[in-house]
């Protein structure tokens, strides 16, 4: 018998994931001993969260592809120092996020909003080879970290909301290589401002005007 509706009131797992008729997996709910790594055209090409604090949820699109999730933790030590984390993020097809919303807190220096980041074209797996394969060169050190550099290039945030560790709330808008150019702001006196800078980050003009 095939049953269409099963009703369970109670379900414990470390790890649980949704797939669609064929197997696919479409959402991962885990704990923080089970989260996945970076899967992209049916590879695993990153695995930078394995030893991370952390349980949530990961997304996958028809390919297989990662494209964001949920994680969220926190850690203690033995001194009661801690530090807390939560993002929400969104990927650009077989890139990296391009929306996130992020909360970090570490022993009350908080910091948290809403950012959006440029992508480059370039798959993000060959971006990573890519990578692997300059650091692996014989070259000037200097050289090497300019190719590094214009590698990575086209992965710059372009706009933040929220609140800085400072206790300021602001919203900035960066140029397509990352400069920041509009600030508006009210800082931790509750004193408001406006700034408009160049790509060398000098104020150009100011709201209220500096006297």
């Amino acid at each position: 018998m095939n049953n269409k509706h099963i009703k369970i009131d109670s379900l414990e797992v470390e790890k649980l994931n949704i797939v669609d008729k064929n197997g696919n997996v479409k959402l991962s709910l885990f704990n923080n001993d089970h989260i996945p790594p970076g899967i992209m055209n049916n590879k695993v090409f990153l695995n930078h969260r394995k030893n991370d604090p952390c349980s949530g949820m990961m997304f996958y699109n028809n390919d297989g592809d990662e494209v964001g999730g949920l994680i969220y933790g926190n850690e203690v030590d033995e001194e009661g120092n801690y530090q807390a984390i939560a993002s929400l993020t969104f990927d650009q097809y077989k890139q990296d996020q391009v929306v996130q919303m992020h909360y970090t807190d570490h022993n009350g220096d908080k910091q948290y909003g809403f950012s959006v980041y440029d992508r480059p074209s370039t798959p993000l797996p060959e971006m990573i080879e890519k990578h692997k394969e300059i650091q692996n060169k014989v070259m000037d050190e200097k050289n090497k970290e300019g190719v590094i550099e214009n590698l990575w290039s086209g992965n710059v945030e372009r706009a933040f909301m929220g609140k800085s560790k400072n206790g300021e709330v602001s919203v900035k808008l960066m140029d397509r290589i990352g400069n920041p150019r509009i600030r508006l702001a009210i800082d931790e006196f509750d004193v408001p401002c406006m700034e408009f800078l160049d790509e060398k980050g000098n104020v150009i003009y100011k709201l209220p005007p500096e006297l």
